[in-house]
């Protein structure tokens, strides 16, 4: 491997803060098409309250962006699609959808996150939070929603699929 430059100085990542399964004040931040896949590729960061700024500030200290989904348009989707575009006209005073995705960027809407979990690449199971539902801005201002159950991983997909050794070495630690 090659040798990181002031390793020495670099601080240890932490613990940190993140939010929790519920409903957030949001803007936009990016709208990518894929037509082949019919969908809205959606970054959002949160604008209000303890989390404002969120997504951009783990953007910063992690290199990823944490709170985004894609919204399907094409079959059986253009119905979620819509309550999508209906929420944000709705948030938005006098934005009328137009089919351009770019004129999302920047408007407001209201999210409901729910916990969802997953495996990381050592094979552990995590948890994030993911976009379920969105409302207006005043939905979730004035707490009409509700916290969705968390998504949990099958028990299949919950197993350890990684073969382990048996041994009779003493364990380093």
């Amino acid at each position: 491997m090659k040798q990181i430059k002031d390793f020495d100085t670099i601080q240890a990542a932490g613990s940190f803060d993140r939010p929790a399964a519920d409903g957030y004040v949001c803007v936009i931040r990016k709208a990518v098409d894929d037509p082949k896949g019919e969908y809205l590729a959606l970054d959002f960061d949160i604008v209000e309250g303890k989390y404002k700024g969120y997504a951009a500030e783990t953007a910063e200290r992690a290199g990823f962006w944490p709170l985004n989904c894609r919204r399907y348009y094409g079959g059986k989707s253009i119905g979620f699609f819509k309550a999508f575009i209906e929420a944000v006209q709705n948030t938005n005073k006098n934005y009328k959808w137009n089919w351009d995705e770019s004129t999302l960027v920047g408007k407001g809407i209201g999210i409901v996150f729910r916990e969802e979990e997953y495996l990381d690449r050592n094979g552990n199971i995590r948890s994030n939070i993911k976009p379920y539902e969105f409302k207006t801005a005043a939905e979730i201002r004035e707490g009409s929603f509700t916290i969705p159950e968390p998504k949990r991983l099958a028990p299949a997909e919950a197993s350890n699929t990684f073969d382990t050794a048996e041994s009779d070495d003493d364990l380093p630690f």
